[in-house]
């Protein structure tokens, strides 16, 4: 049966302080989640109702066989997303651990099987320092400026690499001569007209900004 993102926190914390080998108690879960005990006492009902777990009267909470497997599956991913983007990425621990929390209960199936062998792979490569994984470690570091319209364009000069417009208005610009792979230069917006004005192929054109919109534009290489 599916459970919610917060039921998986609880599990997970409740996999962390068993296999820490503390008393599994609403305290100890309270204050391992930053909640209040109160909370911990309902989400610990709910989870009992579902299976997850047993809990006498102000006794211990005990993970239930599948309440286990859950916390034990999404403790696994949160160390393997941690590590990729703490390790591999090279992201401040407090942050990969906030994307971890966030990513860990998305990422499952296929999907989840795929991207952790590819972690795997990535930190094997990097303890046996291969010469591949420091060029990828460099081609990481390396500034980056992703595809974006020309009207948010900042740069003089850059290299269409995307029309999204209309299949009509796509036609229009190509009658035009703009194109994927074209160059654009000297490119310049007049806020009175609301057009811009640019040199590709050697010839000047001139775009409304709705069309100009639709002109997607990348760094020169």
């Amino acid at each position: 049966m599916p459970v919610s993102s917060r039921v998986e926190d609880y599990l997970e914390a409740l996999f962390r302080l068993e296999t820490s080998g503390r008393r599994l108690t609403v305290t100890a879960l309270a204050e391992q989640l930053s909640l209040t005990k109160g909370t911990i006492a309902t989400g610990v009902k709910k989870m009992e109702e579902a299976g997850l777990v047993s809990h006498a009267a102000y006794g211990d909470v005990f993970l239930t066989p599948a309440g286990r497997e859950i916390g034990w599956k999404i403790l696994v991913k949160h160390e393997a997303l941690t590590v990729f983007f703490c390790e591999i990425l090279n992201i401040d621990p407090e942050r990969s651990e906030e994307i971890a929390c966030l990513m860990e209960h998305y990422l499952d199936g296929k999907a989840a099987g795929r991207f952790f062998n590819l972690i795997d792979s990535l930190y094997e490569a990097r303890l046996s320092q291969k010469e591949w994984m420091k060029e990828l470690s460099d081609a990481l570091d390396k500034p980056q400026t992703p595809p974006c319209p020309m009207t948010l364009w900042k740069a003089k000069n850059g290299k269409i690499c995307r029309l999204s417009g209309t299949p009509k208005i796509i036609a229009a610009l190509e009658k035009a001569g703009i194109k994927t792979g074209a160059t654009a230069e000297n490119i310049r917006f007049s806020p009175e007209k609301g057009e811009y004005a640019f040199r590709s192929d050697g010839k000047t054109v001139v775009l409304p900004f709705a069309e100009a919109a639709t002109v997607w534009l990348s760094p020169l290489k």
